[in-house]
C-alpha cells in the first residue's frame, strides 16, 4: 500500500512539474564579458538537478573507495572469527565425539586465533590426556592458566582448576588432585561435583577422615547413593581402625560421629578393632549404644567377646543383656549372647536354658555349636555329641 502512495505521488509531482515548465516564461541570464547566456528556467533548473545528482554519486563513489581498505581488513576479520568459531565448535563436538587428535587440532586453531583461548586450551588438555600425552596436556594446562592470570576471569578460573583435578585423578595422581581441589574450594567454588570427585580421590588417596566428612556432607545433600555413602564409611572405619594401638584406637574412637557410633556396620567395624587392641570397656560402650538403637546379631557377638576376667563388669554385661529381652524378646542373636554369657559365669541352667530357647526359634548351627560346648563344659558327653552332630547338618 505503502508503495503505491509512492508511484501515486511521483506521478503526481511529475505532471505538476510539467505544467509549471510548460507555461512558465521565465528565464535566466548568465553575463560573462564580453559573452552572455540566456537560459530558460526550466532547462536551468533541470541542469542544477543533474549537477546535484553527479556530484552526489561522486562523492559516495570516492568515500566508498576511501572506506575500502577498512572493508577489506573487517572482512577479512570476519572470516577469521568465524573460521575461530567453527574451530572451537568442531574442538568441542569432536571431543564429545570421541575424536580427540581432531579435537586438539581444531583446538590449537581456535587458541591460535584467540577465539575464548582458554576454553580451547582446555579442551586440547583434556585431548591430549585421552590420547596419553601428559607433557602436551601439561602444557595446555599452563597456557590455559596463562590465560586465567592474564582475564583475571573466576569463571575461568574455576574451569581450570576443575579440569586438571579431574585429569589428575584419571591419572591416579590422587594427591595432587586434592591439592587442586583445595585451592578450587579457597577461590570460592564449592559444588557437588567438585566434592564427588574429592570423595574419590580420598578415598583412593587413604584421607579416611576427609573422607568421611565429605561422604556425610554428601549424603544430606541427597547428592551420592546411600549405597555409596555406606560403602565409603564401611571402607573408611576398617582402614582408620586398622590398628591394635590403644593409644591410636582412643584418639580415632573420639573422632567418630554419634550417628556412626550408632549405626550397625561401622559400630560393628570399630567394636572389633577395639576389642582386638583390648579396649573392652570402649567396645562395650559403643555396642550398647548401636544396640539400644536396633537389635545386630554381629553387634550382639562381640558384646559377648567384650567379657573379660571381672565377674563384676561379666554380670553388669549379663544385667544389660536380660534387659534387652523386654525390648527383643525373641531375637535370636540376643539369646545366643545371654546363653554365652552365662556359661562364661558358670550359670549352667540359665545359659542351657537361653541356648535352648535359641534353638527354638531358630535351629541353626551357631546355636547347636554353642548348646554343644555348654554341654561339653558340663561333662555331658552324649548331649554334647548329639548337638555336634545337628550342627555338622547344613541348615
Amino acid at each position: 500500500m505503502r508503495g503505491l502512495f509512492w508511484v501515486l505521488a511521483l506521478f503526481s509531482l511529475a505532471v505538476g512539474l510539467s505544467l509549471v515548465a510548460r507555461f512558465n516564461d521565465g528565464y535566466v541570464l548568465i553575463f560573462v564579458s564580453p559573452k552572455r547566456i540566456e537560459f530558460s528556467l526550466t532547462l536551468f533548473v533541470l541542469l542544477l538537478i543533474a549537477v546535484f545528482v553527479v556530484t552526489y554519486f561522486f562523492v559516495r563513489a570516492a568515500a566508498y573507495t576511501l572506506r575500502l581498505p577498512d572493508m577489506v581488513s573487517a572482512f577479512r576479520s570476519a572470516r577469521a572469527l568465524e573460521k575461530a568459531r567453527h574451530a572451537l565448535f568442531d574442538a568441542l563436538t569432536s571431543s564429545y565425539e570421541g575424536r580427540y587428535a581432531r579435537a586438539e587440532k581444531s583446538a590449537r586453531v581456535a587458541f591460535a586465533t584467540g577465539e575464548e583461548p582458554g576454553l580451547a586450551a582446555l579442551i586440547a588438555a583434556r585431548a591430549a590426556h585421552h590420547l596419553n600425552q601428559p607433557q602436551s596436556r601439561d602444557e595446555w594446562i599452563a597456557r590455559a592458566r596463562e590465560v586465567a592470570v592474564k582475564s583475571d576471569g573466576k569463571p575461568l578460573l574455576h574451569a581450570l582448576l576443575m579440569t586438571q583435578a579431574e585429569l589428575l585423578a584419571d591419572a591416579r595422581r590422587d594427591r595432587e588432585a586434592l591439592e587442586v581441589l583445595s585451592e578450587l574450594n579457597r577461590s570460592g567454588a564449592r559444588h557437588i561435583a567438585a566434592q564427588r570427585l574429592a570423595l574419590k580421590s580420598m578415598t583412593r588417596a587413604g584421607a579416611w577422615e576427609d573422607a568421611l566428612r565429605t561422604a556425610r556432607q554428601l549424603e544430606d545433600h541427597r547428592a551420592i547413593h546411600p549405597a555409596v555413602a555406606a560403602k565409603t564409611r564401611e571402607a573408611a572405619y576398617v582402614a582408620w581402625f586398622d590398628t591394635n594401638d590403644p593409644q591410636t584406637l582412643r584418639e580415632r574412637l573420639r573422632r567418630v560421629s554419634k550417628a556412626d557410633r550408632r549405626a550397625p556396620i561401622p559400630a560393628r567395624i570399630i567394636a572389633r578393632a577395639l576389642v582386638s587392641g583390648g579396649l573392652r570397656d570402649e567396645a562395650r560402650d559403643l555396642v550398647e549404644t548401636a544396640l539400644d538403637e536396633q537389635w545386630d546379631d554381629v553387634l550382639g557377638a562381640l558384646y559377648a567377646d567384650c567379657a573379660g576376667d571381672d565377674s563384676l563388669a561379666n554380670r553388669a554385661l549379663l544385667e544389660r543383656a536380660e534387659a534387652w529381652r523386654t525390648r527383643y524378646p525373641r531375637e535370636h542373636g540376643l539369646l545366643l549372647v545371654l546363653g554365652r554369657l552365662c556359661a562364661r559365669d558358670r550359670l549352667w541352667g540359665k545359659a542351657r536354658e537361653y541356648l535352648e530357647e535359641a534353638v527354638a526359634v531358630r535351629p541353626q548351627r551357631a546355636a547347636y555349636l554353642e548348646l554343644a560346648r555348654l554341654f561339653d563344659a558340663m561333662s555331658k558327653v552324649d548331649d554334647a555329641n548329639r548337638c555336634y552332630r545337628l550342627a555338622a547338618q547344613p541348615d
